[in-house]
Formats: C-alpha cells, sequence, structure tokens
C-alpha cells in the first residue's frame, strides 16, 4: 500500500503499533493482556475529549455516565481489537459464526453469491475483522475508511489479506468515486461504516438515542444506482471459546425504480438502527465511537 502522509492520525505514539506487535508474540498471554489493559487506562487519562465524548454516549443509551470501571473498561475493549487487528500479521485469524435466523442465512447468501454486493457496519465489535469473514466466502471487497497518518493495523489487514481486502480511501474523493463504480461494475463487495456522517456524501435523520440524528446514506444511493443489495452486519464481543458472533439485519434488495428504492431503504435503515440500540443497550461498551455522538435535527 502506498504510504500518504495524512493530518489526521490514530492517538498513541508512532511506535505504539510495532511495539504492541512484538509484545504480543514474545509475552505470555496472560501478561500480554494485563499490560494492553494497562495502556488502554493511560490512554483514557491522556483524552479528555475522547472521554467526554464517552460520557454523552452512556448518558444518551442509559440516562447515566459511565462508571469509572465501565470507562477504563470501555477503553480496555477497544484496544484489544486493535491488537486483534495486528495479530493477522502472525497468522492469527479470527473464527466467526452467525445466530441462527433468517437474516443470516439471507446475509450469508448475497456473501456467496457472485456479483456486486454492499455490506454496511458500524464501530462496533471485532467490525474491520469482519473483511476477514467476507474473504472466506470467496469474495473481493473493497472497505471504504479514512486513511491517516499511523495506519498499522489497516496495512496489516491489508497485506494479511492480499488478493481479497482492498481499500477505498474518503479522503481522497476524486479517486474514491471511481475506485466505488469500478469495484460494483465488477461485482465486487464493497463494505462501509455507516455511523459517522462526516464523511458521507448523501444524509437522512433517523430515529436514534432519543432523537432524530443524521447518518450517511450513501450506501443506499449505491445500492439503487447498481442494483446491489446491501447486507448489514454486526461484529460483537466474543465468546467464552473466541469465537465472534455476527448479528445481521434483512438484507435489503432495491427496487428497479430509484425513487422506490430510496423510499424502502429510509425504512430498512431505521430498522437497522432499532437493532443496533437493543444491543448497545444489552452492551455498552461494544460501540467504539469515542466522538461526538451523531448530530440531532435541529
Amino acid at each position: 500500500m502506498e504510504h500518504v502522509k495524512s493530518e489526521r492520525r490514530n492517538p498513541g505514539p508512532s511506535w505504539g503499533y510495532a511495539f504492541l506487535q512484538s509484545a504480543a508474540r514474545w509475552m505470555p498471554a496472560p501478561l500480554f493482556r494485563a499490560c494492553l489493559r494497562a495502556g488502554a487506562v493511560a490512554g483514557w487519562a491522556c483524552m479528555p475529549r475522547a472521554r467526554e465524548y464517552e460520557r454523552r454516549y452512556w448518558e444518551a443509551l442509559l440516562g447515566r455516565p459511565p462508571t469509572l470501571r465501565e470507562q477504563w473498561a470501555h477503553f480496555g475493549d477497544f484496544a484489544e481489537t486493535l491488537a486483534a487487528k495486528l495479530a493477522l500479521a502472525q497468522g492469527v485469524r479470527p473464527r466467526f459464526h452467525f445466530h441462527d435466523s433468517e437474516s443470516s442465512r439471507d446475509f450469508a447468501a448475497i456473501c456467496r453469491e457472485p456479483g456486486a454486493a454492499l455490506f454496511g457496519s458500524f464501530h462496533v465489535g471485532e467490525a474491520d475483522l469482519m473483511g476477514a469473514m467476507l474473504a472466506e466466502f470467496g469474495r473481493t471487497v473493497h472497505m471504504v475508511r479514512l486513511r491517516v497518518g499511523n495506519s498499522r493495523d489497516i496495512r496489516t489487514l491489508e497485506q494479511s489479506l492480499a488478493g481479497s481486502l482492498r481499500f477505498i480511501w474518503v479522503n481522497q474523493p476524486d479517486e474514491m468515486l471511481f475506485a466505488l463504480k469500478n469495484a460494483l461494475e465488477a461485482g465486487h463487495g464493497v463494505a462501509m461504516h455507516c455511523d459517522r456522517p462526516a464523511f458521507g456524501a448523501r444524509k437522512e435523520a433517523f430515529s436514534f438515542l432519543g432523537r432524530r440524528r443524521w447518518f450517511p446514506f450513501t450506501i443506499y444511493h449505491l445500492s439503487a444506482l447498481f442494483q446491489a443489495p446491501v447486507g448489514f452486519a454486526f461484529a460483537l464481543r466474543r465468546d467464552g471459546t473466541g469465537s465472534i458472533p455476527v448479528v445481521t439485519a434483512p438484507v435489503f434488495h432495491p427496487d428497479p425504480g430509484r425513487e422506490a428504492t430510496i423510499t424502502k431503504a429510509k425504512a430498512h435503515f431505521q430498522e437497522v438502527l432499532y437493532l443496533l440500540e437493543t444491543h448497545l443497550r444489552h452492551d455498552p461498551g461494544i460501540w467504539f465511537n469515542f466522538e461526538p455522538l451523531n448530530e440531532p435535527v435541529s
């Protein structure tokens, strides 16, 4: 992957990701996990803005701020998902299992079938590692992401899943439009997060966490344009065996007409958000969106 400088960067020192990879290789697993959690607490202490956004999220979701223990656990859970991505470089592949449901079977079907397909998710649980899950179906997937300066975790994903996972960068908009078109016309999959509207060209308002809030809606416009199905999936917290449970929403299939597709898509995305909110209320610490909540409609 070509290295491109970026003003935006992930938090932490420039050597942090390399240190995590070396520590995971040489430290006993219990010691590494303890150090990872301690480092997450240090990160929590040095990131007041992220702490404030975390507090606002918990208050919107549960009506109360998180306890100190919940805050530390939330940052620690995020650190562990980062370590899981870096572990791909050592050949540690994640294991996934679908919840047994009709929507999961339909989702697996569009993963297997040839032709263009769109995959939506949120910054929930092991979202980035779902690229590895989609690769297991033999499908080439182009993941839409924001390129930042220190992105060793993303480079590790790309190198470990070479040939089946590629990236399209939202902060290269001129190239992004052609890349999306080429990927879908070639019958590939395109995966994108749909919870941060800052980089969404098309936005719509939906009910979420007690307010009408703006969300990116580009995935459905692409569905209408390319007549491609849309599958939403959430990779939740690992179970006791280390396997990652995946929850899916009903698959969206576009209508022939664009206007009818967009009308149906709005109802579909609202149901996706209801499903997400249900799982967040059960386990608030799985949403790693340490940024401002989606702006309410004024």
